[in-house]
């Protein structure tokens, strides 16, 4: 997610050489609680992610699940409170002592961000599933295929009179 004069950091990988990526051990370096927060916040963010993902998808394509809007709509704000708590991570001792910049990472964070704001948005104003669209295509086509066999009547009109007295109108027969 950052760059560091001498390589890279994330919340869980780091590469402080410039020797290649290896795995961020808590012990190898300080053991940061803003660097811990960013672990953390990162994989709760992919998890509730992954639970809005799973309930769109069964809103949109299968059948909606109980209490589904309800829970993408917490999983939604959720992936934005997890995703923005990964950035203080700038702030960490080891970035305060390494240099840390903007990398990669971080656009990739921004876009993950928007991302799933746009969509938690949007989860609100989805189409019918596609279950239901099937369905009315259905009801209509066979309403329009009885309209087809039977024949249409006309309804026959009653000649009608205004009742000047009353201001009604009065059949006449």
């Amino acid at each position: 997610m950052l760059d560091l004069r001498n390589g890279s950091l994330g919340p869980w990988r780091a590469d402080f050489n410039g020797s290649g990526c290896v795995v961020w051990d808590k012990s190898d370096q300080a053991i940061d609680w803003i660097l811990n927060m960013a672990r953390v916040c990162s994989m709760m963010g992919l998890i509730l992610g992954c639970i809005f993902t799973f309930f769109a998808f069964f809103k949109q394509c299968l059948c909606p699940l109980p209490c589904g809007q309800l829970i993408m709509d917490i999983s939604g704000i959720g992936v934005q409170i997890s995703l923005a708590l990964v950035w203080p991570m700038i702030r960490s001792n080891v970035c305060q002592t390494l240099g840390c910049s903007w990398g990669g990472g971080a656009t990739a964070l921004l876009l993950a961000q928007i991302f799933f704001f746009a969509a938690s948005i949007f989860s609100r104003c989805m189409r019918e599933p596609r279950y239901e669209r099937r369905k009315e295509r259905r009801d209509e086509h066979k309403e329009e295929e009885q309209a087809k066999k039977e024949p249409v009547e006309e309804p026959v009109e009653e000649p009608v009179e205004a009742d000047a007295e009353e201001g009604h109108a009065a059949k006449v027969y």
